[in-house]
């Protein structure tokens, strides 16, 4: 017993050294940005998204930025709903929307990767800007986020949360994976902030068509399902690109809030499934995520022996986990009001990280429909 305790001890304090870069990160303040307006390419893979895509194209047909300066590919994933002809219906409204029959071929692993590399391949854009279908935009979101393009910077990653209208009437599910997903987003920008690129999400991120090129785009990571954004982020780090998180207000993007349990599960032990090939791209991402994963399996396990010592290291991670969303929902100005359901969301954490971790370990997963990744 004094080894699991030993070890659990240990695997908090790497936790809370985590946590302490996340605070640190979470400050950070870039200074070499540009006013610069290059052409712009907005790349999104669709496929049906007859509910959600109407909202993403007003979004993105109404931007502040000069409509001279940017185009939007739709890349259709082989929809069989109304997602093309949606998407025509917007064509009459701006001469620079482009849709994009995707071409699908039996070799291909990851559908979403063919997608926005087709798209990436017509597009004209200096720097590529991603989101998914079931997002919705600020009209600042493309000016805001080039902005963060200076010298040397291959990749921006920028903020998304899911969108609900009304707390009071949101189900424990989607409160659930609110405070979940901003908890993940701190994390990433908080490590971005101290030089360290752990994560981003291809539901808001850009990238210059350089650094996509010179890492050869999807070509070393064509064989996993996902990754089109994490994996894609490492590929461009180890190229020795900076890569920068987008602190602004008006970059933040608005996705869909899940109502079902069985798929929000379904989406996150995918997101984990990225977790062995980390070993290889960024043994430090690695390391964090083998700790936050043990961390939470020997709190469970502790619970049976040393419920003392378990419950104690439990609460106390509680504590730091409360302080990096209170200074993330702080500095990305936030509604507050999310931090009631803290204590049922970090009460449930540790069984939540097995049950994640073990599904993309074992890929106990399916690709949905119409993925949200």
């Amino acid at each position: 017993m004094i080894v699991f305790i030993i070890i659990l001890g240990i695997l908090l304090l790497y936790y809370f050294i985590y946590l302490g870069m996340f605070y640190r990160g979470l400050g950070r303040k870039y200074t070499a940005a540009t006013n610069a307006q290059p052409f712009v390419s907005v790349v999104v893979a669709a496929r049906n998204e007859e509910g959600t895509i109407a909202r993403l194209l007003t979004s993105l047909i109404n931007q502040d930025y000069p409509e001279s300066n940017y185009e939007i590919i739709i890349a259709d994933d082989g929809s069989d709903d109304s997602t093309a002809r949606i998407v025509e219906d917007f064509q009459n409204k701006s001469d620079n929307l482009i849709l994009l029959s995707v071409t699908i071929s039996d070799e291909v692993i990851s559908r979403k990767k063919n997608a926005i590399a087709q798209a990436v391949q017509k597009s004209s854009g200096e720097i590529i800007l991603t989101t998914d279908a079931d997002c919705v935009l600020t009209f600042q979101w493309i000016s805001g986020m080039v902005r963060y393009f200076g010298r040397g910077v291959g990749m921006v990653a920028g903020m998304s949360t899911p969108f609900i209208p009304n707390w009071k009437q949101a189900t424990l599910v989607q409160k659930y994976e609110y405070i979940d997903t901003i908890g993940l987003f701190f994390a990433a920008a908080g490590a971005l902030g101290t030089g360290k690129a752990f994560s981003c999400s291809g539901q808001n991120m850009g990238y210059t068509r350089e650094a996509f090129d010179k890492v050869q785009g999807y070509e070393r990571i064509k064989d996993h399902i996902s990754g089109d954004d994490v994996l894609l982020m490492q590929l461009i780090r180890r190229a020795g690109y900076e890569i920068r998180f987008a602190f602004g207000k008006e970059t933040q993007a608005l996705t869909k809030s899940e109502t079902r349990l069985g798929n929000f599960l379904n989406q996150r032990s995918r997101w984990a499934s990225n977790e062995r090939i980390q070993i290889s791209l960024n043994f430090d991402f690695y390391l964090y995520l083998a700790d936050v994963f043990l961390l939470n399996v020997l709190i469970i396990i502790g619970l049976f022996f040393i419920p003392l010592y378990a419950a104690g290291a439990w609460f106390v991670k509680m504590i730091g986990e409360f302080i990096i969303l209170r200074r993330g929902i702080d500095r990305f100005d936030l509604q507050k009001k999310s931090l009631s359901l803290f204590p049922f969301w970090a009460i449930l954490q540790p069984l939540y990280i097995m049950i994640v971790g073990i599904g993309g370990k074992l890929h106990l997963f399916s690709w949905k429909k119409n993925p949200r990744t």
